[in-house]
């Protein structure tokens, strides 16, 4: 009878432990009520991530979210990777429907936006959990880089312009569109591919070289050069080939080639002009 009810009671502990493990889960970090606001790190560029959470209830019911410099300019219409602010509105939505930033899915061709949005969602969040509602200090300019002149004095020609690696050991090669549009970088497209010419997927065993990609397309579009296209580790072959194929497509959009084949028709002509000569 006693180890009965023994029994009875270590089983009504258990019960009772498991609900209030469970409660505790459904509740949630406790977040406190109020209007939360901060910022991701800037990065080699100067952009930032700002969010403003609004927790009503102990639940986020409002997010604001942008990317701005450290001069205070906003990603807008005029951004050369548009896919970057069209999805501030997608992740804000998602951040609203999962309650958590790590559960934020990304969005192609806009990576770096939403590991900006998470990082600055979670010190947001982190401040919630205080009660701290203070405004993050104003980011002070930083001094322009220093430009590199050979490359600013560079001239390219507006057009779409393709270039492709070698193929490596393995059947893959790396392949690049660029559009140039004002003398300006306004559209890259890269893939790395097989023999068949079909690009790496979801199946590649390697997945960081695929997924690198839109990264490594958006830090172009963002640097319009090459050379400041930082590696991502994990993907250091993805990122030399990338390195690569974009300078000899700009190679070709600085007329380079059009110069030499007028170089080589001059020489024809002379050639030509002094066999004229002798014969007559």
């Amino acid at each position: 009878m006693n180890r009965t009810v023994g029994l009875v009671i270590v089983l009504l502990v258990i019960l009772g432990l498991a609900i209030y493990i469970n409660a505790q889960r459904k509740a949630g970090p406790d977040w406190q009520d109020g209007t939360y606001v901060a910022r991701s790190e800037p990065d080699e560029r100067g952009w930032f991530g700002e969010i403003e959470i609004v927790i009503k209830d102990g639940k986020i019911t409002e997010v604001n979210y942008e990317e701005l410099n450290q001069e205070g300019n906003r990603k807008g219409a005029d951004y050369p990777y548009p896919l970057g602010p069209e999805s501030h509105d997608d992740y804000e939505q998602r951040l609203v429907d999962s309650q958590n930033p790590d559960e934020v899915e990304a969005i192609s061709g806009a990576t770096q936006t939403r590991d900006r949005f998470v990082e600055a969602a979670k010190e947001a969040l982190r401040k919630a959990e205080e009660g701290d509602q203070s405004r993050p200090p104003a980011i002070m300019p930083q001094p322009p880089a220093p430009t590199d002149r050979e490359q600013t004095d560079v001239q390219w020609r507006d057009g779409t312009y393709t270039a492709r690696t070698e193929m490596d050991d393995y059947g893959y090669y790396g392949e690049i569109e660029l559009v140039i549009a004002d003398g300006k970088i306004t559209e890259v497209r890269y893939d790395e591919k097989d023999r068949e010419g079909n690009p790496k997927g979801a199946d590649y065993p390697y997945p960081l070289g695929p997924e690198s990609e839109d990264k490594f397309e958006e830090q172009l579009l963002e640097t319009q050069d090459p050379e400041k296209v930082e590696l991502i580790t994990g993907a250091t072959q993805t990122w030399e080939r990338f390195k690569e194929t974009a300078k000899e497509a700009l190679r070709q959009a600085s007329g380079e080639d059009m110069d030499q084949g007028r170089q080589e028709d001059m020489r024809q002509e002379d050639m030509t002009g002094e066999g004229q000569s002798q014969a007559g």
